[in-house]
């Protein structure tokens, strides 16, 4: 087993086993590259690579809320259709569909700031999320939520913004993800590495066990540098990732 503190740590660990070719499974935590955020924040990536990546658009046309509710992708379907034009193609024409005056205003608002990240595409894939993460107001909604969960969101973003300064090419990068999200569905035995955090691992036990990612700011994480009780929890959670190991135990 392999124990970390946070969930966005896990991404570089698949990412090394998927090219090894050693099959692992991520418990109590989706794989990084299935996690809602993730998925949100590659959607846009696609649907500004291509307008007429139809899963792609829809996916993020509300994300954040924008106030265009089924109702009006019904209707934009529909127009979409009877003239002969892709999705984004019906959204260019929101002012014909013949739906509510404040969705048409929604939507072309989404238009202008879709057409604006294109000029942001020339600069690579990690200052293209960094844009559509600041622009869209992704993660203000996330902070303004002040949860350890959306704490956790906002983590994995970061962590996919470092995977993105790897290439220069927004294509190279989709196509990486792409190879990485298929290889995640590794057939299930009995000999798989298993990935969590050290909340879940509470009462498991394994003969070879490594904790990684003892740094302080990440273990002990950020928010208990200062506060004893808080480091004490940190400690506690220490000793329940080395009891953890029955024979061996790789501490990094």
């Amino acid at each position: 087993a392999v124990f970390y503190r946070t969930n966005a740590q896990s991404r570089v660990l698949e990412d090394q086993f998927m090219r090894g070719g050693i099959p692992y499974k991520v418990i109590g935590g989706t794989r990084f590259y299935d996690r809602r955020e993730v998925k949100d924040a590659l959607a846009y990536v696609k649907a500004v690579m291509n307008e007429t990546d139809e899963v792609s658009v829809k996916r993020i046309l509300n994300v954040p809320k924008r106030g265009i509710g089924d109702t009006t992708e019904g209707r934009l379907d529909a127009y979409a259709r009877a003239h002969d034009l892709s999705f984004f193609g019906a959204l260019r024409r929101a002012d014909d569909v013949g739906i509510a005056s404040r969705a048409v205003k929604a939507i072309n608002a989404f238009v202008e700031l879709m057409d604006a990240l294109q000029d942001v595409v020339v600069d690579g894939p990690a200052a293209l999320l960094e844009a559509i993460l600041d622009r869209t107001g992704y993660v203000a909604e996330l902070e303004a939520e002040s949860t350890i969960d959306a704490e956790g969101r906002i983590e994995n973003l970061a962590e996919l913004v470092g995977v993105a300064q790897g290439f220069d090419e927004v294509d190279a990068f989709l196509e990486q993800v792409s190879l990485v999200a298929d290889t995640d569905a590794l057939t299930e035995d009995d000999s798989q590495v298993t990935l969590m955090t050290l909340h879940s691992a509470k009462g498991l036990e394994y003969p070879v066990v490594f904790l990684v990612g003892l740094e302080e700011g990440v273990f002990p994480h950020i928010r208990s540098i200062g506060e004893p009780a808080q480091i004490e929890e940190e400690r506690r959670l220490a000793y329940v990732g080395i009891t953890r190991a029955r024979q061996r135990l790789f501490v990094s």
